[in-house]
């Protein structure tokens, strides 16, 4: 049984011929023509890359769900628009069919009272997992099917030559569609199973005929791979010089056309016959490009596009003009696409990445008109790998130069630092937005990290950055340091044109909100509301968050020992104030226990000292001038006379401390000593 059916084909070459002509009977040295070829086949295909040892590759052979149920219907339809009275074109056809049981070549089939031929081509395909394409370039090959607008019902029946040998008649156990299509299908896996059939198996090289008469000679062939194995076993000839010249026509009186037909229909209808053709196409001859989708051809206008699709979808591959021509016209494709099965929109980028718009105003943002996405197919949509939501950092274009989107506009994110500020609670994706939507968003304050020190290039203000604007001038490094802003950039004076300042500069004490704080080597401590007459700055909590806080509160009187001395200071208007004695350092403190605030020797001099204070009965003389005094009561008490200062002393002049002149107007005067 086996051999006798794998001698089938029908050798039909497609030609401008008469009705007469497509009655003659189909061998593999005469041609039969169907009427509407030329319409529906127009000869793109170059055949001088037809190989015989490779017709098709084993993934498109094989690949049973390169189209729906529905896709097949629409092919048909596509190729014959309106069939001649009193005929039935296979668009139309339907016919009852039989269930047949799984065996080891297909899983079965469930047969109905009516299928149509789509249907039929499409269970059949799926049921011995070859691809439904070929099994339409196979109806066509053998009977004219696809195109023909007149057909007799002898080409149903015996609609894939199957069980129809060059050398003997028909069987008629596979006569009717159904059984010549799932018989066909079936024999193809007994074909590649190689258990029955060797002679042409792949991977070896086998003298093949180009004829059935023997005398037009042979050549070497090497057979690559199990789809072309199959197709020998089925059509055992390849064609000769003459036939691949002819392209659809005639060659000479050795000339066979069965698995030339084949290739140039595959090629013509689906693209090449080496692989899973690309869903970016390029008609031969044409510049245009298009996206290849749900059966529709959507044109990709922009270069940049074109690359975000191929990071996924291959490289472009060239089809025939007819193949494009007969596709319908979508929307213009590009990065903005919507997946059906959910029903989410999405913007493609160049690493094959796709990421969900989150509202109906973002994709406004970018520039795309809502209704303006293509929907792409389930396994095109799918080779793009899931990344994060469009959030809010977006590029314009290829542009190197990364923006935050905030209230409508555009903050340039100034440069690494500030970039790991801006995401450090998101996932940090950066969306490409068209150039045109970007130029469109007007430009914001630059955005620098917070606690950091800018200043422009022809400017002497330093400033610091903080998470909200304004930007706030500082007085001193020193002071900048105890906020712990230790990173200090000169940027071009176009970086800071957009920013604010605040009208006063920062100050050691900060107001966040409705709390109180003194920065302290890099940390906000927490104060009462008596700071000492420090200066505070009146702050937003969403300014002050990026500074660390301190848990423990702070209470008047404050006492400092600058870094690197032993010397302790209380805060008093607003100045250090010297504490002399340990003795008066705990009578000021209290019961509480003792907090020093270690600022830096440069910040302490930044605030400045204040007059010392003064021990009890302590005898003082203010540098520049002679009198002498003594500190009683918290007044100062001028000494009038040498003895009087001697006395003090208990018979001997007394230790007098020198202060600086400007110390003598902060202590209150008493009644002078005798």
């Amino acid at each position: 049984m086996f051999a006798a059916l794998s001698m089938t084909m029908g050798f039909l070459s497609w030609v401008a011929a008469s009705p007469a002509a497509a009655t003659s009977t189909s061998s593999s040295a005469t041609t039969v023509t169907a009427d509407t070829t030329t319409a529906s086949v127009r000869p793109s295909a170059d055949l001088s890359l037809f190989r015989p040892g490779n017709i098709i590759a084993d993934q498109p052979f094989f690949d049973s769900a390169s189209m729906t149920e529905a896709q097949i219907d629409s092919f048909l339809r596509q190729k014959v628009a309106r069939c001649q009275s009193g005929y039935v074109c296979l668009k139309d056809f339907r016919q009852a069919t039989t269930t047949r049981p799984a065996d080891a070549y297909c899983s079965g089939y469930s047969g109905e009272g009516s299928e149509s031929a789509a249907r039929i081509v499409y269970k059949v395909a799926r049921a011995c997992g070859i691809n439904p394409q070929v099994l339409l370039v196979m109806l066509e090959k053998e009977q004219g099917l696809i195109t023909h607008t007149w057909p007799s019902d002898w080409r149903y029946t015996i609609a894939m030559g199957q069980g129809c040998p060059d050398t003997a008649a028909c069987d008629t156990r596979y006569y009717g569609f159904f059984n010549q299509v799932y018989g066909a299908a079936r024999q193809l896996q007994i074909y590649i199973e190689g258990r029955y059939f060797t002679y042409y198996a792949p991977g070896r090289t086998w003298n093949i005929r180009y004829h059935p008469n023997a005398s037009c000679g042979t050549s070497p062939v090497y057979v690559e791979n199990k789809a072309t194995s199959a197709l020998y076993y089925y059509t055992p000839y390849q064609p000769n010089a003459a036939a691949l010249r002819a392209g659809y026509g005639e060659g000479d009186s050795c000339s066979s056309y069965g698995n030339r037909n084949f290739y140039q229909l595959f090629t013509d209808w689906f693209g090449s016959t080496q692989g899973k053709q690309s869903a970016v196409v390029q008609a031969a001859g044409r510049p245009e490009v298009y996206l290849i989708s749900n059966g529709t051809k959507h044109h990709i206008t922009s270069y940049d596009d074109l690359l975000v699709l191929q990071s996924r979808l291959g490289r472009i591959s060239s089809v025939s003009t007819r193949y494009v021509d007969d596709l319908p016209t979508g929307k213009a494709a590009g990065r903005y696409v919507h997946d059906p099965r959910s029903g989410t929109l999405y913007l493609l980028e160049g690493d094959g990445t796709k990421h969900r718009f989150a509202s109906v105003e973002q994709v406004a943002l970018f520039g795309y008109p809502f209704e303006s996405f293509v929907n792409l197919e389930s396994r095109l949509i799918d080779a793009f790998s899931t990344g994060a939501e469009v959030g809010p950092f977006i590029r314009s274009g290829n542009a190197p130069e990364v923006f935050a989107i905030e209230s409508g506009a555009r903050r340039h994110i100034y440069d690494g630092s500030a970039w790991q500020w801006a995401t450090r609670n998101t996932p940090g994706y950066v969306a490409t937005m068209r150039t045109d939507a970007a130029q469109a968003l007007p430009a914001g304050a630059t955005l620098f990290a917070p606690n950091t020190l800018v200043r422009g290039a022809s400017s002497g203000d330093v400033l610091l950055v903080t998470p909200t604007e304004p930007l706030i001038h500082i007085p001193s490094f020193e002071l900048a340091a105890e906020f712990g802003a230790t990173t200090y950039r000169v940027v071009p004076d176009e970086a800071l044109a957009r920013n604010t300042v605040a009208p006063s500069s920062l100050t050691l004490g900060v107001t966040c909100g409705s709390k109180r704080y003194l920065a302290v080597g890099g940390t906000l401590m927490p104060v009462g509301a008596d700071t000492g007459g420090l200066a505070s700055t009146a702050l937003s909590d969403a300014q002050c968050a990026a500074w660390r806080t301190s848990a423990s509160t702070m209470t008047a009187p404050l006492f400092v020992q600058p870094q690197g001395s032993g010397d302790v200071f209380t805060v008093e208007g607003g100045k250090l104030r010297h504490v002399r004695t340990y003795e008066q350092l705990m009578s000021l403190n209290g019961p509480r226990p003792l907090a020093l605030i270690r600022w830096s020797r440069g910040t302490a001099d930044f605030i400045g000292r204040g007059a010392p204070l003064l021990a009890e009965k302590s005898v003082v003389q203010f540098r520049g001038t002679p009198e002498v005094y003594q500190f009683s009561g918290g007044q100062l008490h001028h000494v009038q006379s040498y003895a009087t200062l001697v006395s003090l002393g208990n018979g001997q002049v007394p230790r007098i401390e020198t202060l600086d002149s400007a110390f003598l107007q902060s202590y209150p005067m008493g009644t002078p000593i005798g």
